[in-house]
């Protein structure tokens, strides 16, 4: 039954099929009529025979009477009779007595009713098809009428019927050809049938099937992930074509893999050499941050010993300031190295984006920096890290500050997401109007160390995509120079948001 299922799905058994059977109307339909031609053929060749034999009898009857030699018409009857495939030959008179006949037997007897029915009907010198039980035969009824040399001993009537002739012809080997034309014909077109199927199996085979295996068997292997496997281009041009094209894809495609594993390996140096100089920059920003703290101490008591208005406070304000900078750009490094797992409760994210929002506006408000909220109250209570979300958002809100130092628009939106099928994530999106990032930049801006401002350390928007992922959650970016920048934060709902993203 599988085998049975499989040929009827293969191309090569139904191209077969719809041949055969294209082949088998055309030939059967062509040797219906090439039959049928052939007997109307036989037909009017038996036809015509049938009407000479008919005048060459009617003649010689004729002849024999106007001799006087009445006594040769029987000898002529019985004679013509006796020939092959003549059936009956016999006279009858108007009333339907049978005058002469090849059979004596029924001289004196009335012919049948259909015989009577053709001569009163005056269907003369037509050959007509009558289906016997025996056998087929033609029939042709044709009047003896009075002529002048028929005056001296039938009167002088010229309308007269002195008789009428009768000339059965069997049919039978016509039917016998016809037979055997038509079985000869019949076994010649399954044979023709039969070498056609074979040979189209044949050429099926070796010019489609074949080269359709080779090309199935290679893909296969690919699909395995041998990409070194390569198909035979077949002499045939589409075959031949298709192989060439086939070949051409896996050599860009093992290109493609070779200069991914390429990549691969070059961020996972990359990875390794972020690790080690992560593990680096924790061990020593350790180090540095209690020696900072305690110069810290130092100077804000050195700097109780001189008067307020001593020119020299404000050399140590300014040592302070750039100890508070190192400060945090240590606590940012620490922060990076060691971000701790977000402690998950309830909160109402619109709350969390008003308190970011808070700490930010005086920094807003300096560089002419206008804020706009669109906070969505559909959105439930999610379970963040309020700390953690806050330090995000904060952190996009001022480099989105520090992109617009002329002044610009600062929008922060929140809602469901609606850019997927998937309605379990809330979005909350950042824009502003600043000078946006580069092509070239905005690949780089998730990794550690990368800034485009000397006074940055690099480390807060990977510190801010730690903690989204932390969160199940993600970052994404968009951005044109000229036009400002749009970050887009998609956290978990419930629960069954972080099943969706497969944790």
């Amino acid at each position: 039954m599988g085998l049975l299922q499989h040929a009827n799905l293969s191309l090569k058994f139904r191209f077969v099929c719809f041949v055969v059977l294209l082949l088998t109307l055309t030939i059967g339909v062509f040797s219906y009529y090439l039959l049928k031609i052939q007997r109307n053929q036989l037909m009017d060749v038996t036809r015509e025979k049938l009407r000479d034999v008919a005048d060459t009898i009617e003649k010689s009857i004729q002849t024999s009477m106007e001799v006087g030699r009445s006594q040769d018409v029987k000898r002529i009857i019985e004679t013509v009779g006796s020939l092959p495939d003549l059936k009956q030959v016999r006279i009858f008179s108007k009333r339907g007595v049978i005058l002469i006949s090849n059979d004596p037997e029924e001289v004196g007897a009335t012919i049948d009713k259909e015989e009577m029915e053709l001569f009163r009907q005056q269907k003369f010198s037509t050959v007509y098809d009558i289906k016997l039980l025996e056998q087929p035969v033609f029939r042709i009824v044709r009047p003896i009428m009075n002529e002048p040399r028929c005056y001296r001993c039938h009167g002088a009537n010229p309308n007269q019927i002195n008789g009428v002739l009768e000339v059965d012809v069997s049919m039978q080997k016509v039917h016998e050809r016809m037979a055997s034309v038509r079985r000869f014909m019949t076994t010649s077109t399954l044979v023709t049938l039969a070498v056609l199927m074979v040979s189209l199996l044949f050429l099926v085979s070796h010019l489609v099937n074949r080269p359709i295996q080779s090309l199935i068997t290679t893909m296969r292997k690919a699909e395995r992930g041998d990409i070194t496997a390569r198909v035979i281009p077949d002499d045939t041009l589409e075959f031949g074509e298709l192989g060439r094209n086939f070949n051409s894809m896996i050599t860009k495609l093992q290109k493609a893999q070779h200069d991914l594993e390429e990549m691969h390996d070059q961020q996972m140096e990359r990875v390794d050499r972020f690790a080690t100089i992560g593990e680096l920059a924790a061990g020593i920003a350790h180090e540095i941050k209690n020696p900072i703290a305690g110069i810290g101490g130092a100077i804000q008591i050195l700097m109780e010993d001189f008067p307020r208005n001593d020119h020299r406070r404000e050399i140590f304000e300014e040592i302070l300031k750039q100890i508070d900078r190192i400060d945090q750009d240590i606590k940012d490094l620490l922060s990076y190295a060691r971000t701790a797992k977000p402690t998950l409760e309830e909160h109402d994210i619109n709350k969390v984006i008003q308190q970011a929002l808070f700490l930010i506006r005086d920094r807003a408000a300096q560089q002419r920096v206008e804020v706009l909220t669109e906070l969505s109250e559909k959105l439930p209570s999610i379970e963040i890290d309020e700390k953690q979300i806050q330090q995000v958002l904060v952190n996009l809100g001022l480099n989105a500050i520090q992109a617009m130092p002329n002044g610009g628009v600062l929008k922060i939106t929140s809602a469901v997401d609606d850019s997927s099928q998937d309605p379990e994530f809330a979005a909350i999106r950042v824009e502003d109007t600043g000078r946006g990032i580069s092509p070239k930049n905005i690949s780089k801006i998730f990794t550690p160390f990368f800034t485009t401002r000397h006074t940055g350390t690099g480390l807060g928007l990977p510190i801010s995509q730690k903690i989204i992922n932390h969160h199940h959650g993600t970052i994404e970016v968009k951005s044109q120079p000229g036009d400002g920048t749009c970050f887009t934060l998609r956290l978990p709902l419930t629960r069954a948001g972080f099943m969706a993203r497969g944790e």
